[in-house]
This record gives C-alpha cells, structure tokens and sequence, in this order.
C-alpha cells in the first residue's frame, strides 16, 4: 500500500470518527435538553401549586367555617331541628334553651368569618357560602334571635348576615336595622346602627359581599389611622 493510500484511507477515518464524534455530542444535547425542558415543567408546576395554594386554603376554610357545626350535631342530633328545620324552642325540649343558644352563636360566628373572608380575599367561594347562611338564617329561630340579639358583636358581618336573613330584600333589611337602632344599647352603637342604614339606603350595590366589603374596609381603615396616628372621637364608631 503506499503512502498515498494510506493518507486517504486515514483521512476518511478520522472523517468518520469526527461525524461519530458530532452524533455523540448531538446525542448528550438531545439529552440535555430534554432534561432541561422537564426542569422547567417541573419548575411550572410547582410554581402553579404555590399560586393555587391560598386558594386551596380559602376553599378548606370554608368548608370547615361552614361544617364545623355538624361535628355537634352528630353528638347531639336533638339540636338539629333548631338549624334546619324552622323550630323554635319551647320549654320542655329536650334540649335546653342554653344548648340552642350556644349553638346559635357558634355557628353564626363560624358564618360571619366566611363573610369576612369572602371580603377580604377574592377567591374565596362565597356564592356556595351565600347559600348555606340564607338557608340556616330561613331555617333557624334561633339564630335570626341570635342575630338581632348580639348584632353590635358583629361589627364587620352584620350588615351582610341582615342582607341575607332577607334574602336581600333591602326594605326588609331596613326595618330590621330601624329595630336594632331603637334597642341600641348606647349612643355609640346607635350612631353605627344608622349609619349602617344610610349606607342601606344610599348605595346603589346592596348584594350581600358589597355590604360585607363596605364594612370590612371601613374597619380596616379605621384601625389602620388608629395605628398610626391614634384616634380620635370620629374614629370610636365603626
């Protein structure tokens, strides 16, 4: 063989090692790549996972907010009637008027947090949560007692728990609010009943969430100037 042979045999053979070569590293690319773009999906997912996730928590907390009371019920189902199906207590129950009245308020503060959270936080579901107070409000005594009775215990729900105690019927809720400002307790509390019902009767949105965001942001604002500048006698009144 001579030399010249050989130098082509050579040259086409290290050609060839140099195209093997080249699909190697394509070959490790190909990988790489593929690899990196997993990354990112991954990465994608979870970033999707910690976006949903307040709004996971806001679901579940309205589910609990919404059952917690059921939990007493199973253990003393005698109560059921009181929430769900229109009865008023009566002496000789056999449930104590203690009993009822306990459960009325745990249950309306469990439905006035969802209120509140429903105004503060957008995603929260409240048209499912509208639906389970209008429905315990037409089917309890009790808590439409409760309600009239410790109103000035709910300083930021209440207007929106009246709204839907009337199945947002502004004039009935007007007369309610007429009746809390009467039984008002003192000069403070009264000033807060009727500016709840100017409110009523001069907004145009009187669905229940606007009620609710209306009062959440008037006591956010007001505690917010009392943290940074203290208060003042307008402030006292929210």
């Amino acid at each position: 063989m001579n030399f010249d042979t050989l130098i082509g045999i050579l040259a086409v053979a290290g050609s060839l090692l140099l195209v093997l070569t080249s699909l190697l590293n394509f070959s490790v690319f190909l990988r790489q790549l593929r690899a990196g773009r997993e990354q990112v999906e991954t990465a994608r997912r979870m970033l999707e996972t910690a976006l949903q996730g307040p709004e996971i928590q806001l679901v579940q907390r309205a589910m609990m907010e919404t059952s917690d009371h059921l939990r007493i019920l199973v253990e003393k189902p005698y109560l059921r009637p009181y929430f769900y199906d229109n009865k008023a207590w009566r002496e000789g129950d056999q449930a104590t008027l203690d009993e009822v009245k306990a459960m009325a308020e745990l249950l309306l503060d469990n439905l006035a947090s969802a209120i509140i959270h429903s105004a503060a936080f957008p995603q929260y579901p409240i048209r499912g949560v509208e639906q389970n107070i209008r429905f315990h409000l037409r089917q309890s005594p009790a808590l439409r007692e409760y309600l009239m009775e410790a109103f000035d215990r709910f300083p930021m729900a209440g207007l929106a728990l009246l709204s839907l105690k009337n199945n947002n019927n502004a004039g009935a809720t007007a007369a309610d609010l007429h009746q809390l400002i009467e039984a008002a307790g003192d000069a403070d509390e009264r000033a807060r009943r009727e500016r709840l019902l100017h409110h009523l009767q001069t907004t145009e949105n009187t669905e229940p969430l606007a009620l609710a965001k209306y009062s959440f942001e008037r006591v956010r604002t007001l505690s917010l100037a009392a943290c940074g500048g203290g208060t003042h006698p307008g402030q006292r009144t929210i």
